[in-house]
């Protein structure tokens, strides 16, 4: 395993958990800078290049979502300049039709293609439970007593005992690892979100434990279940404030005023030991499990989405350079 990558039988000190959030590896810098940001976030540019039979040196031309959740398309989704739009719920494409014309698709969940592909599985000596605090991010603050969430953590039923925590990658560079720690509980961290092994040191940690659990339903959720690990919505509520995120409404947000996040948090809500069957296939729709386009098809979508973002850019050039020559 890549030296870099936090295997969950290895504890990093504060200090290492905060250096793996604030670096990161890309090996091909220059695609990922010219790659719109959704794709290359949590490491999905990766194995959505693989899946694509397409060249990680070059840059992805399509826009997506970056976690499997069905929504109705944000702002910077609808106002994309990207030729292809790709959701991983089948649900999500419908609400996108209903508002664009542009092609949509549905893709397979980067982290589900690289888990078969490769042959993740539970570790066969699994234990305890892995908890995922509600994450931020550096304009929306969850400004919640986390003393009341490590308390219910600490509650959970003994099977489910020891808990250890994973978070995010902006939670640690607020420092919220070190109230964690100081409650006796181990850290993980898959790192930062731009790193290029992202998938991989997620697995390495989850596949450690027995259950997976949250105050609130997030990406885990999916990756936990389709991986076998029953998921439990429970615990002390986040309090999340918006500061300065445009595709937000300003000052406290309201997660269950979402239809989609209600159905997601009841159908998860509660102490789980075994995963349902609504639940399964719940999970593996939304990933694209079902209904995602075969590879040789993305590769098409993907080379078809380079070329169209080549051509463009050729017309603005030209068009720049005939406007200047107009005014001189």
């Amino acid at each position: 395993m890549d030296k870099n990558i936090n295997d969950a039988g290895t504890l990093l000190t504060a200090e290492q958990l905060e250096a793996l959030c604030q670096s990161y590896t890309v090996p091909y810098k220059l695609a990922s800078r010219m790659s719109y940001w959704t794709t290359e976030v949590y490491g999905l540019g990766k194995y959505l290049r693989k899946y694509g039979h397409y060249p990680q040196w070059l840059p992805i031309c399509v826009y997506t979502d970056h976690g499997p959740m069905e929504h109705e398309p944000p702002k910077h989704e609808l106002e994309s300049l990207a030729p292809v739009q790709l959701y991983h719920s089948p649900n999500t494409i419908k609400h996108w039709k209903a508002v664009s014309d542009k092609p949509c698709y549905c893709y397979l969940s980067p982290f589900a293609f690289y888990r078969h592909a490769h042959g993740i599985s539970v570790a066969p000596n699994r234990k305890g439970t892995i908890a995922f605090p509600a994450h931020t991010t550096p304009v929306i603050d969850d400004v919640s007593d986390i003393q009341l969430y490590i308390d219910d953590l600490l509650k959970l039923p003994e099977d489910m005992q020891p808990v250890s925590v994973c978070l995010h990658m902006h939670d640690i560079n607020k420092g919220l690892h070190k109230k964690f720690m100081a409650a006796g509980f181990p850290v993980y961290t898959a790192g930062h979100a731009s790193d290029y092994d992202f998938i991989e040191r997620f697995y390495s940690i989850i596949r450690q434990f027995k259950y997976g659990t949250s105050n609130v339903f997030g990406s885990y959720v999916f990756y936990c279940v389709e991986l076998g690990i029953p998921f439990s919505i429970v615990g002390a509520k986040q309090k999340y404030i918006n500061k300065s995120d445009p595709n937000l409404p300003a000052g406290e947000i309201f997660v269950d005023e979402d239809k989609y996040y209600r159905e997601a948090t009841e159908l998860f809500a509660g102490i789980n030991t075994e995963i349902s069957q609504e639940q399964l296939e719940y999970v593996r729709f939304h990933m694209g499990l079902r209904d995602a386009v075969s590879r040789k098809k993305m590769a098409l979508i993907l080379y078809y989405a380079l070329l169209s973002t080549a051509l463009s850019l050729q017309w603005v050039t030209r068009a720049i350079r005939r406007n200047r020559s107009a005014t001189h």
